[in-house]
């Protein structure tokens, strides 16, 4: 099979390593399965959805699922074939799962920025801390400071995101943590930390979940970003429907 490597089949394939699920059931049955939170509706609505239909020529609709989930199925072998073609396993991958070679080894930008912007928006997390620091009442009052994180047990697809951020100049932490229980996996984490880091970020990949980038537009806007409030709560926020500075009160 002849696959054409695009920023937009490169973001579907970060979707895919961060959400995605693929079940084969013999020769020419099967189907490709994601789904995020129920609050990600609009991100698979307006998003995740077009830019599957448009990459494979389809009609696929979002739709809540039973398991408390949003997100699609889709049958078409198509799909299959090329996230099978690019490396992607079927069943389990948590452990796994990396970065296509066709990606990886493109050693095109424009290709990682893709890739890394579906991992995060499925499977990463943005959040501000507060700081206490210095004398600053501000920074130990509101969550300021600005983390970007992506954990997972793949060291294979960890070891891939570190090559592309290196290439990218993203300056980033890495560890490993192992769980308490015998039967979790090692996770490995990494963290992009602080102004710069956002801002290089936002530059070269940015946000298209608005779960992850309501929280972005309200730390711009106000300086901080509450912890711990819904999607619908930032968005009244931002609309001017809802106070930042009384939150629950």
């Amino acid at each position: 099979m002849m696959i054409v490597m695009s920023p937009e089949l490169a973001e579907i394939c970060g979707v895919h390593a961060g959400d995605g699920y693929m079940r084969l059931r013999g020769q020419n049955k099967g189907e490709v399965d994601i789904s995020g939170h129920l609050e990600e509706k609009d991100y698979y609505d307006l998003h995740v959805v077009p830019l599957f239909n448009k990459a494979f020529n389809l009609d696929i609709k979002g739709r809540a699922f039973t398991r408390g989930s949003y997100g699609f199925v889709c049958y078409k072998k198509e799909v299959r074939d090329v996230l099978i073609e690019l490396g992607f396993p079927s069943g389990k991958k948590s452990k796994i799962v990396k970065v296509p070679n066709m990606i990886l080894e493109s050693n095109n930008l424009s290709f990682y920025a893709a890739f890394l912007r579906g991992l995060f928006d499925t499977d990463g997390n943005l959040y501000f801390r507060k700081s206490y620091f210095g004398v600053n009442k501000f920074n130990k009052t509101y969550n300021h400071y600005p983390a970007i994180k992506i954990v997972s047990i793949s060291k294979f697809l960890i070891e891939c995101v570190i090559k592309m951020l290196h290439d990218l100049d993203i300056i980033f932490n890495y560890h490993c943590r192992d769980q308490r229980k015998k039967n979790e996996s090692r996770e490995y984490i990494l963290s992009i930390s602080g102004l710069d880091g956002l801002n290089k970020w936002m530059e070269l990949i940015g946000i298209k979940n608005p779960v992850k980038l309501t929280r972005y537009l309200i730390w711009k806007k106000f300086g901080f970003c509450p912890p711990n409030i819904t999607l619908k709560q930032r968005e009244d926020i931002l609309n001017g429907k809802l106070d930042i500075y009384n939150i629950g009160s």
